[in-house]
Formats: structure tokens, C-alpha cells, sequence
């Protein structure tokens, strides 16, 4: 007499289904687990060879020098803020008060002559500048556009900053073609004051021998 079948149960089916499926999993995994170790390793090699990383990692036993010179383009793009707005009664207070500020050309410069275009010394000197701008002296209104760029720090020593930079002075009149006012080179000595920064000395030194006759603002 035959036996009758036994009566599987549902847990039990469910078990030898995933007894038959683990070796293709494993094998997946296996399969899976070199191409997982592959991508985190180019994705490590892309990082480590990012412009980004590499600029950080460039600049990281220069960032006292690199931060300073943020101060001084920071500094310059205020001083243009300044004069380019208008604003040529706050000009004095980028400055000492034994400040000097002068305009001179390059042929004066490289000579070591004295002679230059403007001159101001001492904070006294700039409010006399100031006065005639808004005062004493009669011109056409005009706007100023001031461009500064290639800001370098030339040396830091006992709290007294040497740094230069490029300019050019855009001058335009109502109803007339913008024109180059005045383009040269900046010779700034600055010194920390506070927290800010300041001239004690700026020599602006043009380019040309010629000027025209209607630079009345400081560059």
C-alpha cells in the first residue's frame, strides 16, 4: 500500500526557495563587490586630482599672505566705490593722518623729481582737496570709473604693508565719447588701523607726460 504524499507548508516552500536562490546572490555580491571597490576608488582619484583640492592644498602655508591681499583689493575696491560715487568727502578716511598722496608721472618718477601733478600731505592736505572739488573749483559735471586690477603685496614687515597695483581712470562728460582720464601704476604704503586698513602713502604714477587739464578729482 503507497504512502501518501506529504503536505508542504508554505514557511517550508518559502525556505528551500531561498535555500536554491542564496548561492546566485552570493555570486551576484561577489560579483558586485570589485566594481564597488573600482568606482570609490576613481571617484578618491578624481578628488584628489580636482583644481579645487589642489588650490586648497597650494594655499595652505600661504593663507595669512593670501587673506591680506583680499584686505587690499577689498581696500582698493572701497577706495573706487568712493570715488567713482561721488563720495569725495569720505576720501580723507582712507588715509592716516600723516598721510601723503601724490599724482605724478612715470618720466618725474623714474628721475627721482619732485614735481608732480597733485600733491597732498597730512589729512590737512586732503580736506584742502577735498574743499576745492566741492567749492572753490568750476568744472562740467562729469562721472569717474575707476579699474584696478593686478594687486600684488610686495612685503609685510613690522605691521607696514608695501603693496602696488594697476589703474585706469575712465572719464565720461554729459552728451560726449568716454575717454582714459589717467592710467598708471599705484605705490601704496598701508598700515593696519584697527581693523581696517589704510594709506599712509599712495604715489599714483601715470604713464603719459601729457595730462589733461581737467583732472580735478584724486585718481
Amino acid at each position: 500500500m503507497a504512502r501518501p504524499a506529504r503536505k508542504t507548508s508554505r514557511k517550508g516552500a518559502k525556505a528551500k526557495v531561498r535555500a536554491r536562490k542564496a548561492p546566485a546572490r552570493k555570486k551576484a555580491a561577489a560579483r558586485k563587490a570589485p566594481a564597488k571597490k573600482t568606482a570609490k576608488r576613481k571617484t578618491a582619484a578624481r578628488k584628489a586630482a580636482s583644481p579645487a583640492r589642489a588650490f586648497r592644498a597650494a594655499g595652505a602655508g600661504l593663507s595669512d599672505t593670501f587673506m591680506l591681499r583680499l584686505e587690499i583689493e577689498e581696500l582698493h575696491a572701497a577706495y573706487a566705490y568712493c570715488l567713482d560715487h561721488g563720495r569725495i568727502e569720505d576720501w580723507p578716511d582712507f588715509f592716516t593722518d600723516d598721510c601723503i598722496y601724490k599724482l605724478i608721472s612715470r618720466e618725474n618718477y623714474d628721475l627721482g623729481l619732485p614735481l608732480g601733478t597733485m600733491f597732498a600731505e597730512k589729512r590737512g592736505g586732503l580736506l584742502d582737496r577735498v574743499a576745492s572739488v566741492k567749492k572753490t573749483t568750476v568744472y562740467h559735471e562729469r562721472y569717474l570709473t575707476h579699474l584696478i586690477s593686478n594687486t600684488r603685496l610686495l612685503s609685510e614687515k613690522g605691521g607696514v604693508i608695501e603693496a602696488c597695483a594697476n589703474y585706469v581712470v575712465l572719464e565720461t562728460l554729459p552728451n560726449q565719447y568716454t575717454q582714459i582720464l589717467n592710467a598708471g601704476r599705484y605705490l601704496d604704503t598701508i598700515v593696519r588701523d584697527g581693523r581696517r586698513l589704510r594709506f599712509r602713502e599712495k604715489i599714483c604714477i601715470f604713464d603719459t607726460v601729457l595730462v589733461p587739464a581737467s583732472i580735478i578729482h584724486p585718481v
